[in-house]
Formats: structure tokens, sequence, C-alpha cells
């Protein structure tokens, strides 16, 4: 597995693990009192999870040649 791969997987998880918890956290507010610290978490988890897959997608294109042969006409 490509590190690239890897941290991108990593960024989409953790975005992925935070629309979880935020999906939770409305579950759990319609039937408690609110608590700041889960929201909190939550926004920060998909954040952080956007900005690394999109540090990942920028490190793989920068990374990569133009492979594409020119054709001569």
């Amino acid at each position: 597995m490509d590190s690239n791969t890897a941290v991108r997987n990593l960024g989409i998880s953790m975005a992925v693990i935070g629309i979880i918890l935020l999906i939770g956290y409305a579950f759990y507010n319609i039937l408690t009192i609110e608590s700041n610290l889960i929201l909190k978490l939550s926004f920060a988890a998909i954040i952080l999870g956007i900005i690394i897959a999109l540090l990942s997608l920028i490190m793989e294109r920068i990374g990569t040649k133009d492979t594409e042969i020119e054709r001569k006409y």
C-alpha cells in the first residue's frame, strides 16, 4: 500500500467518524441535555479528516509526473 493511499484512507476515515459522531450527537441531544464537547470533537474530526484527505491528494498529484506521450503530427 502506498503511503499516500494510507494517508487518504486515514483522512476519509476521520471524516466518516466525525460525521457518525455528529449524527450520534443529534440523536443524543434529542433525548438528553446538550453537550458541547461531543459537538466540538465531531466538527474537529470532520475538518481534520477533510484536511488530511486534501493534503494527501495534493501530495499525490505533486508526486506523479505526466506520463502521457505527446503525439507528433
